[in-house]
């Protein structure tokens, strides 16, 4: 139950934020084709339409055959490779951005019972951009996206990660990361969070760790810096203040553990516009 409502409450940010397709292809990657580990600053929406591959999310990697859809969060590392005797992998996929909405680290897929209805659908999104008048376009994109996501969605599984969602956990594992997800830009935040409890603190964080695959500080810094990097990424604030904004109470130590999560300081960042 915790996870369908988890998979709901994603739909629903989606589709009431203003999503922005930036492209939308139809390739075919030859065998041995391998994307390098890299941080995607873009969402990603895929169709296998032959072949396969086996893809990565934040080091957990999954087997992906003919007519899996799927779908890869911003801002997440990940790699991609098409196998060495495979006759190739062809994609149908799309890239696009959802302004400050935020999905849990991790690859989401499905199997839909019918895929020439998600091909076709993706052929129309194509199409769609290629009105003459811009505006119209993006908004028949947008709606044909927003179709696509709404039937995804709620059939959507997940391969756990590091920084993902806790499905089917403890109770109190549950409602601390609820709290975090919420409450993360406090300076204090971590004190607060085990101010919420009932179990003991060492339990507590037992617990945490073997159901989330991290440490509740691992946990709380990922949510920050994921933040952080969109705000270096789409505005124009000043890093002071985004330090502040998502819990750094210190600039150089948010500069140090920036750098050090995103392997790149978030100047440098802001210079490039983010590829990575």
């Amino acid at each position: 139950m915790k996870d369908a409502i988890n998979r709901l409450e994603v739909l629903q940010a989606l589709l009431r934020a203003p999503l922005r397709v930036t492209a939308v292809k139809e390739e075919l990657f030859p065998p041995g084709r391998l994307t390098p580990d890299a941080v995607i600053v873009t969402h990603r929406f895929l169709i296998i339409r032959e072949g396969g591959m086996d893809y990565t999310v934040e080091g957990r990697a999954r087997r992906l055959e003919r007519g899996t859809q799927f779908f890869v969060p911003a801002w997440c590392r990940r790699e991609w490779r098409v196998g060495r005797r495979s006759g190739g992998c062809r994609l149908l996929w799309c890239e696009f951005s959802s302004g400050s909405v935020d999905v849990s680290a991790g690859l989401f897929w499905r199997e839909p019972a019918e895929r020439s209805l998600e091909e076709a659908a993706f052929e129309r999104l194509r199409v769609a951009g290629e009105a003459a008048d811009e505006r119209a376009a993006a908004l028949r994109q947008e709606g044909e996206l927003k179709a696509c996501l709404a039937r995804f969605w709620p059939e959507a599984r997940m391969e756990g990660v590091a920084g993902g969602p806790v499905a089917a956990a403890h109770p109190e594992v549950a409602r601390a990361v609820a709290w975090l997800e919420r409450n993360f830009a406090e300076p204090d935040a971590l004190e607060g969070v085990y101010r919420t409890l009932t179990l003991s603190p060492n339990h507590f964080r037992l617990l945490f760790r073997r159901q989330a695959g991290e440490t509740v500080q691992a946990r709380l810094g990922r949510l920050r810096l994921r933040r952080a990097r969109y705000l270096v990424q789409e505005t124009a604030m000043p890093m002071k203040q985004i330090a502040g904004e998502t819990g750094f109470g210190d600039p150089l130590y948010f500069s140090s553990q920036y750098k050090k999560f995103w392997g790149r300081p978030a100047t440098e960042d802001r210079r490039s516009g983010g590829v990575a």
